[in-house]
């Protein structure tokens, strides 16, 4: 069971279009009144996993850096892997995290996700991922399409333009010991390397599982639309009524 994760803190938030088009860090972007990075932090650490790592880049790392600190006032501990420049490949700085990993699983998250129940990640073992009915909640070629038998993943496509699948992939991963040597292989013939991709390589040998969570159980906070639908979700949660138009 992953005693670790990889926090996915960098790239450019191009589908903010202004609000990050000059520098400004997406995951510091405000979600009612918390900092986006501060959910699916909290999200790892409420379930279970406390030793954590923040991909980092160019894009203003101090701003996140001087939010969570060494995460003791976060219930964690936390290192940090920094680059300058944003890699065309995700998969490109996670592997950055190999000796930290030190052959153990590993739990990824990507920055801009937004659980709204909680994962228990001593639960399931590697390979595994959490999938959720889109049920029309969000724009489906957000995510990656997953077909399933039981609790096995027989297909997964990712970010399709037309969907073939109600069932979504969320922003979260678990991945065995050896996803290190698998992403050596599979660079060598593709320098744009996804998640995706390495999840693929599971599915093909019938090893990758998932768990159901419940509709409406997981944003992707990428877009305008969504941070603004995550802010009205929590203001409901909490029983505040939202400013409307008269």
């Amino acid at each position: 069971m992953a005693k670790k994760a990889i926090l996915m803190a960098g790239g450019f938030g191009t589908r903010l279009g202004a609000l990050t088009k000059h520098g400004i860090c997406k995951v510091m972007l405000p979600v009612y009144d918390r900092p986006m990075i501060w959910y699916p932090l909290n999200t790892l650490v409420k379930g279970g996993i406390t030793n954590i790592r923040i991909a980092l880049n160019g894009r203003n790392p101090q701003l996140i850096m001087d939010f969570l600190q060494d995460g003791s006032a976060h219930g964690c501990q936390i290192s940090y892997t920094y680059h300058a420049e944003v890699f065309d490949s995700p998969v490109q700085h996670f592997m950055c995290s190999e000796n930290w990993i030190a052959g153990e699983d590993v739990v990824v998250m990507l920055g801009d996700s937004f659980f709204r129940f909680p994962i228990d990640f001593g639960k399931e073992a590697a390979p595994h991922i959490w999938t959720m009915p889109l049920n029309g909640m969000d724009d489906p070629s957000k995510y990656g399409q997953v077909q399933v038998q039981g609790n096995r993943v027989t297909h997964l496509v990712e970010k399709q333009k037309t969907q073939f699948s109600n069932l979504i992939q969320t922003g979260c991963w678990d991945f065995p010991d050896d996803v290190f040597d698998r992403a050596r292989q599979l660079a060598t013939t593709s320098q744009t390397l996804q998640f995706g991709d390495l999840s693929q390589e599971y599915v093909k040998e019938g090893r990758m599982t998932h768990t159901s969570m419940p509709p409406e159980s997981y944003l992707d906070l990428g877009t305008p639309t969504s941070l603004y639908a995550a802010t009205v979700i929590i203001a409901r949660e909490r029983g505040i009524a939202m400013l409307a138009k008269k």
